[in-house]
């Protein structure tokens, strides 16, 4: 059977206890294949039993990084993968039994292809609805798809260890990491979409790094980072339109915390971007 790695960042704290064995245990289970399960705890939140008790099991790999950073853990955890595919799954995420073997079948139909991307559960709010709609037209235009929904999930994709290298990760944003590789993915790989569910996609973390504010006022500078991509014209216009409402998105949070002077210096910022001159009736809000 082929072997796939695995990578599972984890910052390991009490409260992921659950979800982090329950996605554990998603991926030990997989038919059909090898696992190399590589799981990477990162940052001082992690909890010294827990970091023990994964240490002692043989079936997983354990790596600790003092940095609490995700786009940091996945470089590590890209860094330490030794089969010839790999995967990836968040802590709060699980992989049906046949997902991995689901999108080994269909990368090893063709040696071109570098990705599969599979279609999965998305659970939010305690409500099941499909993770990626209409997915024919994420095979007609992958970029364009990603701009208005992302597809590129942390537990949808098999990658091909040899053409996904470590640099697609190396310059990942604290925010939008998944948009990123995805949109480095669409410019420079071939990328086959399959319309089988293979994962639970959960959105109902009371923790989750990407619902707190340091990553919400991240996401303008990740935008940027997204601009310095050699994107074609309509995909940048689409860029700076996301990036100015997420200037403007900053303003709003800061204001609505009561933050006057942070909102004051994300507005200013907001209207000196090209697109920014429709958010300048905002001011009157600040004035008050």
């Amino acid at each position: 059977m082929k072997t796939i790695s695995v990578i599972l960042p984890t910052t390991a704290t009490a409260a992921r206890l659950r979800s982090l064995n329950r996605a554990i245990e998603s991926v030990l289970s997989q038919q059909d294949v090898t696992v190399d399960l590589i799981v990477v705890a990162n940052g001082p939140r992690c909890d010294p039993e827990i970091l023990d008790s994964l240490a002692k099991r043989s079936d997983v790999r354990l790596v600790y990084a003092e940095e609490g950073s995700y786009p940091a853990a996945l470089r590590l955890g890209r860094g330490l993968v030794d089969a010839p595919f790999f995967a990836e799954i968040d802590d709060d995420d699980e992989l049906l039994p046949i997902a991995l073997a689901t999108r080994l079948h269909h990368i090893a139909l063709d040696p071109t292809v570098d990705v599969v991307i599979t279609n999965g559960i998305l659970r939010r709010d305690g409500r099941d609805t499909v993770g990626i709609r209409n997915i024919d037209s994420c095979r007609t235009d992958p970029l364009r798809r990603l701009m208005d929904d992302m597809w590129l999930v942390p537990c949808a994709a098999l990658y091909r260890t040899e053409t996904v290298t470590p640099d697609f990760f190396e310059r990942i944003p604290p925010a939008m990491e998944w948009t990123y590789v995805g949109t480095l993915l669409s410019l420079k790989k071939k990328i086959v979409f399959v319309d089988t569910p293979t994962f639970v996609y959960n959105r109902d973390t009371n923790d989750s790094l990407s619902r707190s504010k340091r990553y919400l006022l991240s996401a303008p500078d990740a935008m940027k980072r997204l601009m310095e991509l050699e994107l074609p014209t309509e995909i940048r216009a689409l860029v700076r339109k996301k990036h100015v409402q997420s200037l403007h998105a900053a303003s709003d949070l800061e204001l609505m915390e009561g933050n006057v002077a942070e909102a004051w210096k994300w507005h200013l910022r907001t209207l000196i971007h090209p697109y920014g001159w429709r958010y300048l009736t905002y001011t009157r809000h600040l004035v008050r």
